[in-house]
């Protein structure tokens, strides 16, 4: 998919304070816009003039964010029932892209580079960054991501295990020795029983290091990059799962979703990491700093988070077949349309996921 400077830019005017912490991540996102201002009543304009006034943004004392259930039910709403909709509305923050961009997958190692150093950016303008990651958990979501684990139907962590056996009955032809393995076979029944500890370290309060505002889907396909020879940054699109949570989350889900496993090998994957940790130490403020341990760290357990959503979830049914006639849908994360792209992932779960429960035996002796 192409696009050019078609798209119609919105302004929003009104008084409010220059301290609103949404105000700031507005000018930090959009540093060559030429203003910066919010209304509590948005105009929007199509292309033919007509505009629609979005009064009754939710209310300051109003949430969307994810809350830990007391129940373990199936999520569920009326679709014929919008009373919930009444009188509310939403912020559009649109910018005009200039230049010509594509969306593909999966990406190149450099595509890959450029799409981790514009999340950095992004990362970089709520980092440990109290105030506004306060906003952005109670505003948007404390629990950011559409795989974290607060956000996911319970049923997905609960029934793992007989996903896990589904799957590997029809994919282990394409692996034998790999599903052999014991700790293959215990997979799930090890995510299941490690899933809260990772998702827990990955979950951090506005107030603690680290902390960032994380887009929270960052597939390939939520990015349009510039073509060969244009001037220009790529474009992260889709915000609709973004809050408070560790950048690494979307690093492991972007590296994962969006690259074959020849570019992980031999010191692929860290060499992506660090391009992201480059771009973003050269972001951030000089008081400022993700050490490279600990991100890596971090990396890891992401990796292991978002492979409990792919095996829980995305693996549901899985076959030899399906993959193949998922394999040229570019919206379709790589590990579910790439046998070899799974298998990596299968991989590098069970020797990360070795790591962290050996870390937390030791915690817990």
């Amino acid at each position: 998919m192409k696009t050019s400077s078609q798209i119609v830019s919105m302004t929003a005017v009104s008084e409010k304070s220059t301290d609103d912490p949404l105000l700031k991540i507005i000018q930090r996102s959009f540093p060559d816009a030429e203003s910066y201002e919010i209304e509590d009543t948005i105009k929007q304009a199509n292309a033919e003039g007509f505009e629609t006034n979005l009064h009754g943004l939710v209310e300051e004392h109003e949430s969307t964010s994810a809350k830990a259930s007391e129940t373990v039910g199936d999520p569920s709403y009326d679709e014929k029932n919008t009373s919930i909709l009444h009188e509310k509305g939403g912020l559009l923050v649109l910018e005009s892209m200039k230049g010509t961009f594509f969306q593909t997958s999966p990406l190149t190692p450099d595509k890959a580079g450029q799409c981790l150093k514009a999340i950095a950016n992004f990362h970089a303008t709520g980092f440990q960054d109290e105030s506004i990651l306060a906003s952005v958990a109670d505003k948007l979501c404390e629990f950011g991501g559409s795989y974290h684990l607060k956000n996911r139907n319970p049923k997905e962590l609960k029934n793992i295990q007989k996903t896990w056996n589904d799957f590997s009955d029809g994919i282990a032809t394409a692996a034998p020795e790999l599903f052999g393995r014991e700790s293959i076979k215990d997979l799930a029944k090890r995510i299941q029983y490690m899933a809260e500890y990772i998702s827990q370290e990955l979950s951090p309060a506005p107030s603690d290091e680290y902390a960032t505002i994380v887009h929270g889907d960052y597939k390939a396909m939520n990015v349009f990059l510039p073509d060969q020879g244009e001037n220009s940054k790529p474009i992260i699109i889709d915000f609709a799962s973004t809050g408070l949570g560790l950048g690494m989350s979307d690093v492991a889900m972007h590296i994962t979703h969006a690259l074959d496993p020849k570019y992980l090998i031999d010191g692929g994957e860290e060499a992506l990491v660090d391009v992201y940790l480059d771009a973003l130490d050269k972001a951030l403020p000089d008081h400022h700093s993700y050490p490279r341990d600990v991100a890596l760290r971090h990396y890891r357990l992401a990796v292991i988070d978002y492979f409990r959503f792919i095996m829980g979830r995305l693996w549901r049914g899985a076959t030899l077949e399906t993959f193949e006639s998922r394999k040229d849908s570019k919206n379709s994360v790589y590990v579910n349309r790439s046998v070899e792209a799974a298998i990596n992932f299968i991989e590098r779960a069970d020797r990360y996921l070795s790591e962290f429960e050996e870390e937390r035996k030791n915690v817990e002796l």
